[in-house]
């Protein structure tokens, strides 16, 4: 088996020790351009490295794009033109303004890395919450990221709470609803340190009636951990509470009545780095994507983005 990583940073190198480890005897290529870091990588890792993928004329089996947002579809195009037979790309794919895909004609062979979905509070809640009970979803994600100013693609369009962490949010919601086309009703941005959005909110409303809002905050000083939430009321009063943790369940007066947390999910894989949502993500890639977020998904997420970030209620 034959695997191409373009980039070797966190998300690089999680993703290859993962698979190192699932596969044996996978020949692995890295494009990584840092001259010093692959000087490094090659005295320590078990792969070919390369500047660029200039001299790469065969396909590979999986290519993996982990490198920033603004360089996401052209890596993509090289890849297609190659021949690869399956693409993962890291999200948001492309950042917000990448809302087409008109070069590819197999788009079921690229997936995008929304990891959240291989969360098992969010896997019980897809299982035993039936969208058509849903009336109305909120996510957010808070923390204290952002404390001075950002530098390089991360001060810019590529970069921002929405497309960086709320990306995630929204593709959770997507996820959960199902094909459910959403509505922007309004929306609001602050620039409060970076000069792109900092803390954005949105209200939205899904094509069958379902309520949808948003809030996103990477600047909020009282956060000593980033935390990811999912609060859904359903249509006979009940509510659930869902972070990366637990699912908690109410009744229609709001008292507490269950919860379900991830020891209650807990399981085996071959492989533990940083949670088993990423261990789950790669198992999935190399079997069946039953689970994994499509490109059409992502490019879904990246409509949605486009649209909040540049409703007429925007305000800087």
């Amino acid at each position: 088996m034959k695997i191409l990583i373009y980039g070797f940073g966190r998300m690089g190198l999680t993703h290859f020790s993962i698979l190192n480890s699932l596969k044996p005897n996978i020949d692995f290529s890295v494009i990584e351009p840092n001259k010093i870091l692959r000087k490094i990588l090659q005295k320590n890792i078990n792969a070919k490295f390369y500047s660029n993928d200039s001299t790469l004329n065969d396909s590979f089996d999986f290519t993996l794009i982990t490198t920033p947002p603004s360089i996401h579809v052209e890596l993509l195009e090289n890849s297609v033109r190659r021949g690869d037979k399956k693409i993962f790309i890291e999200k948001p794919f492309g950042g917000h303004t990448n809302t087409k895909l008109n070069f590819v004609s197999a788009p079921n062979t690229i997936q995008i890395g929304y990891v959240l979905r291989f969360n098992p509070c969010i896997q019980w809640v897809k299982t035993h919450i039936d969208p058509k009970d849903i009336k109305s979803i909120h996510g957010q994600y808070l923390s204290n990221t952002i404390e001075k100013k950002p530098s390089g693609w991360r001060n810019g369009s590529f970069s921002g709470v929405l497309n960086e962490m709320g990306s995630h949010v929204v593709d959770l919601i997507q996820y959960i609803i199902g094909n459910d086309k959403m509505d922007v009703l309004s929306s609001k941005k602050e620039s409060i340190i970076s000069d792109v959005d900092d803390v954005v909110e949105a209200k939205l409303i899904t094509k069958s009636g379902i309520s949808v809002s948003m809030y996103f905050n990477w600047v909020k000083k009282d956060i000593r951990k980033p935390v990811f939430g999912i609060d859904i009321k359903m249509k006979n009063g009940y509510r659930y509470s869902v972070d990366q943790q637990q699912v908690n369940k109410y009744n229609p007066n709001d008292d507490f009545v269950g919860r379900v947390s991830v020891t209650d999910l807990a399981k085996t894989v071959p492989f533990y780095l940083r949670g088993v949502d990423f261990t789950d993500q790669m198992i999935d890639l190399l079997a069946e994507q039953k689970i994994m977020a499509s490109v059409n998904d992502g490019l879904a997420v990246n409509i949605l983005m486009e649209k909040i970030l540049n409703n007429e209620n925007n305000t800087r």
